[in-house]
């Protein structure tokens, strides 16, 4: 089902659902990305959805058992960081580890459905982090800049971090664990985007709700978040909008046409992964890291600033 790459510092890729679809653009820019910094990853196999999205609402013990059986997997394989490029599957992941670990009740539940599911039992050891604090601690901004081949110079960015990439702090852990970004201003995309030679703009708007959790039951709500966001991006005068969630960059991507349609199109800015940006920078080509498959105009906007 997944391509498995060489297994290094005992990191384990956990795609999710996005990456197989929608998100598949993030996923080919990562890997390059990574790729060209030194950082190897094993790709989980036979993973599973994580439940981020709507599961935790319906069935407690389901929402649980879903990211742990990912967990468990990891674990089964040798790994003991969990990488995953989305916020929400690094809470869904994160909310599961404290459930197995805190709770002895919800540990033995959970261990039993694992058990018949044919995964062995899961203890809350493995560690889980999202991509951007991997490249950022494990590679960083001198890193960054010693690989750009061709600089974002003049390119002016505002960087969306959204608004579970540091909430709850009680399962990301930022602002209680060493390592981890600022919980109120997450800066780990802005200095990398920098080291790529990008300008990044002030951006009050970097870490509020793009309203994905809002998207099914109710559009108007998530179409005013996402709106907010574009909004700030082009007060803020950036070029384009980086992002770091595939949830995130999808529902604000597939809103702009509503967008358009009732604030129209001079607060719409072209939105794309961050990797996507690192990629360009370091040389792979527009193709390479899949902007034509933004829905922004990704692409054609980087072809226009002569990327």
């Amino acid at each position: 089902m997944v391509e498995v790459q060489e297994k290094i510092d005992g990191m384990a890729f956990y795609p999710g659902c996005s990456l197989d679809g929608l998100g598949k653009a993030y996923e080919k820019s990562a890997k390059a990305v990574i790729q060209d910094l030194g950082i190897q990853v094993e790709n989980i196999k036979n993973y599973n959805c994580c439940g981020a999205t709507e599961v935790k609402t319906v069935n407690y013990d389901l929402s649980v058992f879903l990211p742990a059986r990912n967990l468990a997997l990891a674990k089964n394989m040798g790994s003991s960081v969990v990488v995953a490029p989305c916020n929400g599957c690094v809470y869904s992941l994160s909310r599961a580890n404290k459930a197995v670990t805190e709770d002895e009740s919800t540990r033995q539940r959970i261990n039993g459905y694992l058990g018949k599911a044919g995964v062995s039992s899961y203890d809350g050891s493995v560690e889980v982090k999202h991509l951007l604090e991997v490249i950022y601690q494990r590679a960083g901004p001198q890193a960054v800049r010693s690989h750009v081949k061709k600089p974002l110079s003049g390119l002016k960015v505002a960087c969306y971090y959204g608004c579970l990439y540091t909430r709850p702090k009680v399962y990301t852990g930022a602002g209680l664990q060493e390592g981890k970004d600022n919980p109120e201003h997450p800066h780990y995309m802005d200095d990398l985007l920098e080291a790529a030679g990008a300008t990044v703009v002030d951006f009050s708007a970097k870490t509020i709700c793009c309203g994905g959790g809002h998207a099914v039951a109710d559009r108007e709500v998530s179409l005013g978040f996402s709106a907010a966001i574009l909004n700030e991006a082009t007060r803020a005068g950036a070029d384009v909008v980086s992002t770091m969630c595939p949830l995130g960059h999808i529902n604000i991507e597939t809103n702009i046409p509503k967008i358009i349609e009732q604030y129209g199109d001079a607060i719409v800015r072209p939105v794309m992964y961050f990797t996507q940006l690192l990629g360009v920078a370091f040389g792979h080509s527009r193709k390479d890291v899949r902007l034509a498959d933004n829905f922004s105009g990704a692409d054609t906007a980087m072809h226009r600033l002569g990327f």
